[in-house]
């Protein structure tokens, strides 16, 4: 997603020229090919329909995206863009309905084995990825479609792919490997190029400067 909708987006606003952003595109590119590269390798010959199918639905994931960083950023640079607030609100509401979808698939028999402690705990974690992880992330996302260029904000969205990659280093108990420890590293060096990229002042296009020195 960082490299397609920051593509996409920059084919349709021109915010920075092709030969700056290809530096921190390509970084970004290797970067998730390293990691998904050593995770394939590590999985197991038996596993290869379960990978298909992670990679078909990941697919699905990265079209639904791309076409939610696009329609957000419209709404929010529209002249009437809603409220931050009140946008995130919105969209809470929406996921909430649609999570209904999902019901069926709930573990609801795990309800009745756990424990108190266990419980109380998946309520905690619940309050705090919603507001935390959901609400606060969504509202931020919503600020920085307003005031930065869809070409960087889509590769901002790294910052989600490195932590998603600590979080899951966490619960397998165990450090990255040296090609997984490469890619997330090249991740985010290429953001941090990309935020150079954009932080210089533009300089003015000829004809700017043909008109200016006409006044």
């Amino acid at each position: 997603m960082p490299v397609f909708l920051a593509i996409i987006a920059n084919i349709r606003d021109r915010s920075a020229p092709w030969k700056a952003l290809a530096l921190p595109l390509a970084l970004i590119a290797i970067g998730v090919a390293l990691v998904n590269a050593a995770a394939v390798s590590a999985a197991d010959v038996a596993d290869t329909e379960s990978i298909l199918l992670g990679v078909l639905a990941s697919s699905a994931a990265l079209v639904m995206w791309i076409a939610y960083g696009l329609a957000n950023a419209a709404v929010m640079r529209s002249a009437t863009a809603p409220n931050g607030l009140q946008w995130t609100g919105l969209q809470g509401i929406g996921a909430a309905i649609g999570s209904l979808l999902l019901l069926p698939l709930a573990s609801f028999d795990l309800a009745d084995t756990a424990s108190v402690s266990e419980a109380t705990r998946f309520v905690v974690w619940a309050l705090v990825m919603g507001l935390a992880g959901s609400w606060f992330a969504t509202w931020c996302w919503a600020v920085a479609s307003r005031r930065l260029p869809l070409a960087l904000a889509a590769q901002l969205i790294v910052a989600e792919t490195v932590f998603g990659l600590a979080y899951g280093f966490m619960f397998e108990g165990r450090l990255p490997s040296p090609t997984e420890a490469i890619g997330a590293t090249m991740q985010v060096a290429g953001v941090c190029s990309a935020i150079a990229v954009f932080s210089k002042p533009c300089a003015p296009s000829s004809l700017s400067r043909k008109s200016v020195a006409q006044v």
